[in-house]
């Protein structure tokens, strides 16, 4: 019985698959910035972060498209995420 396991494991290998369903891309919820103090911001979606850089709160951070951020939720953080131009693409609290 136990000498069949190698050659089950590599058909099973072989087998047919189903393609992925792909599912549409959510939207975020609303967001209330006022937890991470970016009430002021939310007007800055669309222009250059380099303008309300000096502005931001302690406990902000800027993020490209390619940059690495922690996973960790903090609700009195504000997130910058820019594009690769560095303008403002959206602001969440985390």
């Amino acid at each position: 019985m136990h000498r069949f396991i190698p050659a089950l494991v590599l058909l099973a290998g072989c087998a047919e698959t189903t393609a992925p369903v792909e599912t549409p891309a959510s939207t975020d919820a609303p967001v209330d910035l006022a937890f991470c103090l970016g009430d002021d911001f939310a007007d800055s979606i669309g222009q250059p972060v380099s303008t309300i850089q000096a502005q931001l709160p302690e406990r902000s951070r800027v993020l490209g498209p390619d940059d690495i951020a922690t996973q960790d939720y903090r609700i009195d953080r504000l997130n910058v995420f820019v594009n690769g131009a560095g303008i403002i693409q959206r602001l969440t609290c985390g």
